[in-house]
């Protein structure tokens, strides 16, 4: 299923998150708030330039600033490979993702993660930032292949 944000919806969550709602930061959350699985900067300056005229260094700088103001979610997968999905409101605020390793395609999981062992965590004296859950495995479409 793919989600259906609208102008209107990008604009108001730009401004909720405290962000002039310009018409290339509403292009980019547009372009990642109406797929249902995370990009990369190249996919979604892909979807936008089919539509207008934007650059890859304004399209990473928003990036850039979306995520710095908790609107999106980075996902680094090494080798200085990122995706992004969307973060809160629409989607649960940290999720897990799905990995098919036969497409190389990646699904957000829209479940609240499982509770962490904050007793243990606290032993060991380690305090938890961020959350990351990749799983691994074959989608339904390779499956039916």
């Amino acid at each position: 299923m793919t989600p259906k944000m609208t102008e209107k919806t990008a604009k108001t969550r730009l401004t909720s998150a405290g962000l002039d709602p310009t018409a290339h930061r509403t292009r980019v959350l547009l372009a990642v708030g109406n797929t249902a699985q995370p990009l990369s900067a190249v996919e979604i300056l892909e979807k936008i330039r089919s539509t207008a005229n934007i650059n890859r260094v304004t399209v990473y700088r928003i990036l850039d600033l979306l995520v710095e103001h908790e609107v999106l979610n980075r996902l680094d997968l090494g080798k200085h490979a990122q995706r992004f999905c969307l973060r809160g409101v629409e989607r649960t605020e940290d999720h897990a993702h799905f990995h098919c390793t036969r497409c190389d395609r990646y699904l957000c999981i829209d479940a609240p993660l499982p509770p962490l062992a904050q007793d243990v965590l606290a032993r060991m004296g380690l305090e938890v930032e961020r959350v990351d859950i990749r799983l691994e495995g074959v989608c339904p479409a390779c499956k039916k292949k």
